[in-house]
This record gives structure tokens, sequence and C-alpha cells, in this order.
């Protein structure tokens, strides 16, 4: 008779244990995974300025260049 209340008990502990240690686990790798995409969103941050600095000194020229060509042909 004592047998039918202990083993659903044990059951009951033993799966709250183990919850509780996935829960614990992936705590852990949330906590990882969430400063890895901090570190990636710094990095895209330094790269979107790079890149926008790299295009203005590239087009910039062209433009200055462009707009020297229409005045001497005359569009403008």
């Amino acid at each position: 008779m004592i047998e039918y209340l202990v083993g659903p008990v044990v059951a009951v502990v033993i799966s709250l244990k183990y919850t509780k240690y996935m829960t614990d686990k992936q705590s852990a790798k949330c906590d990882t995974c969430c400063a890895q995409i901090e570190s990636v969103e710094k990095k895209l941050e330094t790269h979107d300025t790079e890149i926008l600095k790299k295009v203005m000194t590239t087009v910039l020229p062209v433009a200055k260049a462009v707009n020297r060509l229409n005045n001497e042909v005359g569009i403008r």
C-alpha cells in the first residue's frame, strides 16, 4: 500500500530536480548566446560606420568630377 504513495512522490521529486537542472543549463546557454549577440551587434555598428566612410571617400571625388564636367559642358 505504501508503494503506491512512495513511487509517485519519488517520481515527482526526480522530475523536479531534472527540470531545475535543465533550466539552469539553458539559462547559462542563453547568457552565452546573449553575450555573443551583443558582440556581433557592436561589430556590425563599427563595420557600418567604416563602410559609410569608405563609400563617401570613394563617391565624393566622382561626384565632384561629374559636377565639374557638367559645368564645363554647360549642362547646368
